[in-house]
């Protein structure tokens, strides 16, 4: 009963727990999700092609308890980062401001860099460089404070980038330089990443200035530090929080894959924009072969190589993917891009007129957005953003007392449960103690010393049986019994010179062995051990023999530690265990302690 009792407590108490996360909601249904492991780079990885699903794994992981509440709301804001939907992105933000607040950031500066992380992605995603410059400052702010020059140097790069967006072109490129200069050096997997991220962020510098004769040779030294990596591996210390591939190598390639394809098409852009078609092609097929060029992210990135070759079906259905994505977001510079390669594409097929109006449309785009920029719309989003912000701090201040007023009542429910279950256990501990004193004194009588634990595979001698043999003697001739003494004799030297000789104690005795000693056959050894011994087997009857002598000296070398005797009489530690556990009910351990 009190068993019972303990177990319904428990699992009220979880109930409860569960029921804190969600407010007056009804548990959610999901769809199926197959045998996916729940855990935060599995999301994110899905995210890739499956947007949608992403987000439903990561509600799962959180119900299931693999995600606590600080990660999940950093993987959502990360997914919503990631969406072409400006509201979704302007959810990322206001989840990431919100976080800088929760007590898992501000007592730990590496969960505070990620958040930082994310509001530098965010922002980027918006295109909004103040912000972008802002989150980046912060963070080299961070990385000074930590000492930490490699993150350093690879923000400095993502500033160099957002100076040259805000007109600052000089100073950020001099600053993309002086990054890639002292991150040019092998030997480090963290430093060779940031190598890679500062040098892809001068050629984005250089796409946007039209320099893209100076792309190819930056390209190309991705490639060639990717390549001595590969080839001088064990050159390379594992020193990077971002890149930690030990139990993980597909990770690694994974890795190698994304940058590698990136720097082909990178070349891609480059060639097809200056006219070389050919060289454009072949990095085109290159980037097209990865992994990573399937991405949705990555057909994105290579439209303006596909736009430049012609191949204009191609870039049509990624723009149609686009489209879909941002749904009636349409307010952006990436739709408005969408609309101008459309009006190419229909001029290219000789649909004019169709391309005159998208060209109607994308002028008229352009003028809105640059419009909105110098009127107080951009102040009036401002303020809904921050009431908005308000508002969803506000509904957690709430939600957090209503979780700390549940989880005090749960809290001495548990100390309830925690003190029956603790009652039951020690009554428990009680009976079993009472039991093991019983085996002891069974052990130390030798009523168990020289009894096997499959007594029913140990032959029965039929005394009447013999005695009516005995009457009729001449069923069994003088030299059958001659040879049965003969034999039991051979078997008691036998097992005489085991135990003098502590064979037995040999922890990779094998059965040869024993047939080699006393030139006999494993048949004969068989026969002899099921007959005088009752042992079905050789590793049965020299494991009886280990235990009768670890038995002696448990009761008799207290000095010695059950590890030390285990060794002595032939077993490993483990086995010992094991072994002495199934013949005598009890351990080793329980054993001298009731002595």
């Amino acid at each position: 009963m009190v068993k019972k009792f303990a177990v319904v407590s428990s699992l009220l108490v979880i109930l409860i727990l569960i029921g804190c996360g969600k407010k007056g909601k009804s548990p959610r249904q999901y769809a199926d999700i197959g045998n996916t492991p729940y855990q935060e780079d599995t999301i994110l990885l899905t995210y890739g092609t499956h947007p949608e699903r992403a987000l439903v794994l990561l509600d799962s992981a959180f119900l299931l308890g693999n995600i606590d509440e600080f990660h999940e709301q950093l993987c959502r804001a990360t997914i919503y980062s990631r969406s072409l939907e400006g509201q979704r992105q302007d959810s990322a933000l206001a989840i990431s401001e919100a976080l800088l607040q929760h007590d898992s950031v501000k007592n730990n500066p590496a969960n505070l860099e990620s958040v930082i992380n994310l509001l530098i992605t965010a922002s980027r995603s918006k295109a909004d460089d103040n912000e972008y410059l802002r989150w980046s400052l912060e963070k080299a702010a961070l990385c000074r404070k930590q000492g930490n020059e490699v993150e350093l140097l690879r923000t400095e790069a993502e500033i160099g980038l957002v100076l040259t967006h805000l007109g600052q072109a000089s100073e950020g490129i001099a600053k993309l330089d002086n990054c890639i200069e002292q991150l040019d050096e092998p030997g480090s997997i963290d430093r060779m990443d940031a190598f890679v991220i500062a040098v892809k962020r001068k050629m984005d510098v250089l796409i946007d200035m039209g320099h893209y004769d100076e792309i190819p040779p930056l390209a190309q030294r991705v490639l060639d530090r990717l390549e001595h990596y590969e080839q001088h591996q064990q050159e390379y210390a594992e020193d990077s929080y971002r890149l930690s591939w030990n139990e993980h190598p597909s990770d690694r390639d994974r890795y190698l894959d994304f940058c590698r394809a990136q720097a082909n098409g990178f070349m891609a852009i480059a060639y097809a924009t200056m006219g070389d078609a050919q060289k454009g092609r072949e990095h085109l097929a290159l980037f097209d072969q990865s992994g990573y060029g399937q991405t949705f992210s990555a057909r994105r990135m290579i439209l303006p190589a596909q736009m430049a070759l012609g191949l204009y079906d191609e870039a049509m259905s990624t723009y149609y993917r686009l489209a879909q994505g941002m749904g009636t977001d349409t307010m952006n510079m990436n739709y408005a891009m969408m609309l101008r390669d459309s009006a190419i594409v229909m001029r290219y097929k000789g649909h004019n007129a169709e391309a005159y109006e998208l060209m109607r449309r994308n002028a008229q785009l352009c003028k809105l957005l640059s419009d909105s920029l110098h009127k107080s719309e951009a102040h009036n989003n401002a303020a809904r953003y921050h009431a908005k912000e308000q508002q969803l701090m506000i509904q957690k201040v709430e939600g957090e007392s209503q979780r700390k007023t549940i989880l005090a009542v749960a809290i001495a429910l548990l100390l309830v449960a925690t003190t029956i279950v603790s009652v039951y256990y020690r009554h428990q501990r009680q009976r079993i103690a009472e039991k093991n004193r019983v085996l002891v004194r069974m052990i130390n009588e030798n009523s168990l010393l020289n009894v096997n634990a499959d007594t029913s595979a140990r032959p029965v001698r039929d005394d009447s049986a013999e005695k009516s043999a005995d009457d009729t003697s001449l069923q069994q001739p003088d030299e059958e019994q001659q040879a049965a003494e003969s034999d039991a004799e051979s078997f008691e030297t036998i097992d005489a010179i085991i135990r003098q000789e502590r064979i037995y104690a040999n922890a990779n005795l094998q059965r040869q062995n024993i047939c080699d000693r006393f030139g006999i056959n494993r048949f004969t050894l068989n026969n002899m051990l099921f007959q005088h011994r009752g042992e079905p087997s050789l590793p049965q009857y020299i494991n009886s023999i280990r235990l009768e002598e670890a038995v002696k000296l448990l009761r008799q070398r207290q000095d010695m530690s059950i590890s030390a005797i285990a060794e002595t009489v032939g077993f490993s530690p483990a086995n010992f265990r094991k072994q002495f556990l199934r013949r005598y009910g009890m351990t080793p351990t329980e054993y001298r302690q009731n002595q």
